[in-house]
């Protein structure tokens, strides 16, 4: 056998990253996110100590080993597309593509099969060496090509999946699919630094054995260690994230006069909602605060179809009302090409009970999603001819008030992802609609679980200490739409919220004023790294909070010490 430094710290830290991953695989806490994640390192790193069996000359002196060798190196990719898919919550695509995926897989394990079975006859149907020919140039040629295939799909995914948020928050879509597309980054440079391996011995006729590939060895483990560990953090991170959420969310329904969201959504919903990912509950949460202060149907009609056009990035939204006496649906907020500016409708059109997927909707009470509205003979064409459209019914007191309806000019467009927003905006806006009804205003009480984590982000994160912060800026972060932080903020702290900012900041200044480690700072420089923007803006404001400018607060406490 042939033992090596690098081969003997290649073959050990493969298995120590197996070990790992096995052992918190096992012992720790997971969700079918991390499940993905570790079967794709162990299974990964299981292909490099195959190799290096046969480097260190180990299958020579025990053929046996050959038979426990199984084509990884077509199962792991697959493996972390499902990592992929399951982190973006689109395992409903992967589910639909995995059997073309693992095909490659089942292909080469019958053909590896049919290999050890035709060792163990001494090679009486094919030659050792076509075998090894096959073993070791096709296996390794379509390996790397299979990989690469699949990193350029799955970034397409990441990319097509950051589209469909339209305007959600740069910190909710962006920094999550930042993360990812570092790592398929970093994999894509492993994988054609792999090809570049294969070409070199192509090249180089005095290259022999695997000394060339050990470099490239020790990049793929320390990406796979990496991947494994900061991985783990981070998952452990989104789930703490997406538990924050859920508890808002559910603070929210208690706020919109709901024992709980038990009364506004079926079982089957909750358990959706608690199953998705956090971008679900954003999204809720952003509708349910911005139709907090709309106190007329209009106002609730248009809010809702302007927030369905910037945050799920659709053409077109139109809500369609009942109007029971001639028994047809009329439109009545619309945003995009019917949309005349100052809530006006172009040409609004009258829809009756039955007739087409509109009217469909609101006879049968069920939602319709149509992928290929040229297949489907009940659509009505609007202001232009579209090729999707998705409508969903907007019922409260058991009695149909009106669909929500959208078209698209791209076929095949909505998804399922969109139906089941849609439903549950559908639910937020006939909850909306009965308290409007019924004369009842939603109340913000003091243990407001987005006060909480303003609080929290202002104590823990200090971002009052950004000069350029912003009642939007905080919104964004927070998911909730900017008329209902200010409220939040006057009604819960008694301040208008640049007062209320700048509280924090003062406080800082204060302690800043009197501490030893900031003797040298100026009072402006104080006020500066407070997160005032000028000196006017602190002088004005501390003297508004202390009733003392900077240096008689430095004083008077200087003297009383």
């Amino acid at each position: 056998m042939s033992w090596n430094f690098f081969n003997i710290l290649i073959l050990a830290s493969s298995t120590f990253v197996i070990l790992i991953s096995i052992f918190k695989l096992v012992w720790f806490e997971y969700n079918r996110t991390m499940v993905y994640l570790r079967w794709f390192t162990i299974l990964a790193n299981l292909v490099i100590i195959q190799v290096i069996l046969i480097d260190i000359g180990l299958t020579n002196n025990h053929p046996w080993l050959l038979l426990l060798y199984i084509p990884f190196q077509f199962l792991s990719p697959v493996l972390f597309t499902a990592f992929t898919f399951s982190y973006l919550g689109r395992m409903g695509v992967f589910k639909k593509y995995r059997l073309i995926l693992l095909l490659p897989f089942v292909i080469f394990f019958l053909l590896y099969t049919f290999f050890k079975v035709n060792m163990l006859l001494d090679y009486v149907v094919l030659s050792k060496q076509i075998v090894t020919y096959i073993g070791n140039e096709l296996d390794e040629n379509l390996a790397v090509s299979f990989s690469l295939v699949l990193g350029i799909w799955n970034y397409r995914t990441i990319h097509v999946y950051e589209r469909s948020f339209g305007n959600l928050p740069y910190q909710i879509v962006m920094k999550k699919t930042i993360w990812l597309k570092s790592i398929y980054a970093v994999l894509v440079v492993l994988c054609l630094l792999w090809v570049g391996t294969i070409l070199y011995l192509r090249i180089e006729e005095n290259a022999m054995g695997h000394e060339a590939y050990y470099p490239l060895w020790l990049l793929f483990i320390s990406f796979y260690y990496c991947f494994c560990f900061l991985g783990t953090e981070h998952l452990r991170k989104v789930n703490k994230t997406k538990n924050i959420a859920r508890a808002s969310l559910g603070k929210l329904s208690h706020e919109f006069g709901l024992k709980g969201l038990g009364s506004v959504f079926t079982a089957y919903e909750l358990e959706a909602i608690e199953g998705s990912q956090f971008e679900t509950t954003a999204i809720l949460g952003y509708f349910a605060t911005s139709l907090f202060d709309k106190n007329n149907t209009k106002d609730i009609l248009w809010d809702v179809v302007g927030n369905c056009i910037s945050k799920l990035n659709l053409e077109d939204c139109v809500v369609y009302t009942l109007d029971s006496e001639s028994n047809t649906l009329i439109q009545k907020a619309a945003y995009g090409n019917k949309n005349l500016g100052e809530r006006k409708i172009l040409s609004p059109i009258e829809i009756p009970i039955g007739k087409g997927i509109v009217g469909t909707v609101a006879q049968t009470r069920k939602s319709v999603l149509v992928k290929d509205l040229s297949k489907d003979p009940r659509y009505i064409e609007d202001d232009r001819p579209r090729k999707s459209e998705l409508a969903v019914p907007i019922i409260y007191e058991d009695k149909i008030f009106g669909v929500l309806d959208s078209e698209h000019s791209v076929k095949g467009f909505f998804q399922e992802r969109h139906l089941f927003l849609f439903q549950l905006i559908a639910k937020l806006t006939a909850t909306k609609l009965a308290l409007l009804s019924k004369k009842s205003a939603a109340v913000i009480t003091d243990d407001n679980a987005y006060y909480k984590q303003l609080c929290l982000l202002l104590e823990n994160e200090k971002i009052y200490q950004n000069p350029e912060l912003s009642l939007t800026m905080i919104a964004e972060q927070l998911n909730i739409s900017g008329p209902y932080l200010s409220q939040l903020v006057n009604k819960l702290s008694k301040n208008n919220f640049s007062d209320f900012i700048n509280s924090y900041r003062i406080r800082d200044a204060e302690y800043m004023l009197l501490n030893s480690d900031f003797a040298s700072y100026t009072n402006v420089a104080i006020g500066l790294e407070a997160g005032f923007n000028s000196k006017s803006a602190f002088y004005s404001s501390f003297k508004k909070h202390t009733g003392l400018t900077p240096s008689q607060y430095r004083e008077k406490r200087r003297l009383v010490s």
